[in-house]
């Protein structure tokens, strides 16, 4: 599936928490309803964006898995 993004970080071989980290920084630089696609290899990163993203209102708009490569599109929401 091809998705626009505005930012990509690359958060691959990074352990928690620094994909989120790294995802909070991103989503800073974003204007509202912009895309920020982070990809990830630490297993636990799904369960620390989606738990963020819905304390904060972000909406994760598209997740996939990839031998161990894991891709998050997030929409930024006011």
């Amino acid at each position: 599936m091809n998705i626009d993004y505005d930012i990509f970080v690359d958060a691959k071989g990074l352990k928690c928490p620094q994909p989120l980290l790294l995802a909070k920084h991103a989503l800073k630089q974003l204007a509202t309803g912009k895309v920020l696609l982070i990809e990830a290899t630490d297993p636990h990163t799904d369960l620390d964006l989606e738990v963020w993203c819905a304390r904060f209102g972000h909406k994760i708009i598209y997740h996939n898995e990839n031998n161990g490569e894991f891709g998050f599109w997030i929409q930024k929401q006011s």
